[in-house]
């Protein structure tokens, strides 16, 4: 199986934006949370827009994000607020992008490793998972919160490799965020960039994507393998 013509051995995807339909009800969630916690909405609003504009530079961490919006809050107000979201997310689950599940069922009908690296801690992101009908048997290792080491770290990609020995230039990761391809670039791995979380072409274009690494969604990836 080839990629842009060089030997694909590996498929590391991240989960939320890329998988997971993350758009669908995440700002729902986050207002709603911050309005329970008693939250100044603005700084989310503010954090929609710098999205959507492909300005956003935070990242991946949820407590990271909470710090830089409410630099006041303290931690046990934000470890509260935290709780109060993930709640809203266990009891209204983000869907599955259209075509992702069929994409990652494509690729592993043909024998192809896939992986996930995700800055989910492994309770969120079972439920996650199960809640959109993905089984997390379909992957050949998981690298999450539990790791020690989160995204744009390159570490956060060692669990992977450690549980598929390939070489790095044999592998490829799809992300939908600034983090993702700060990863991939850092440890040296072909980075594909999704737009099914938001960010806009023109912002990863910027970040040095090539156009042609950078698609629609997880399930314009198959039309690219050449077999």
């Amino acid at each position: 199986m080839k990629l842009f013509g060089q030997p694909l051995e590996l498929l590391i995807l991240d989960v939320d934006g890329t998988i997971l339909d993350l758009l669908a009800y995440f700002w729902q969630h986050l207002e709603e949370a911050a309005v329970k916690s008693g939250y100044e909405l603005e700084p989310i609003k503010k954090y929609q827009e710098d999205v959507r504009d492909g300005t956003s530079g935070y990242k991946a961490s949820f407590t990271e994000m909470l710090h830089a919006f409410y630099p006041s809050r303290s931690p046990d107000e934000n470890r509260i607020f935290f709780e109060r979201f993930r709640e809203l997310e266990k009891a209204n689950p983000y869907p599955p992008i259209d075509g992702s599940i069929e994409a990652i069922l494509w690729f592993r009908e043909r024998g192809l490793p896939i992986a996930l690296c995700t800055t989910n801690e492994k309770l969120a992101l079972d439920h996650r998972l199960a809640s959109a009908g993905i089984n997390t048997n379909w992957f050949s290792a998981i690298s999450g919160w539990e790791n020690g080491f989160r995204k744009p770290d390159p570490r956060a990609l060692e669990p992977i490799f450690r549980n598929v020995p390939i070489s790095k230039e044999r592998a490829v990761y799809v992300g939908d965020w600034f983090p993702d391809v700060e990863l991939a670039e850092r440890a040296g791995v072909e980075f594909i960039a999704v737009l099914s979380g938001g960010i806009p072409k023109e912002a990863f274009l910027k970040k040095g994507v090539p156009s042609s690494h950078i698609l629609e969604r997880l399930s314009e990836l198959p039309k690219l393998i050449e077999e």
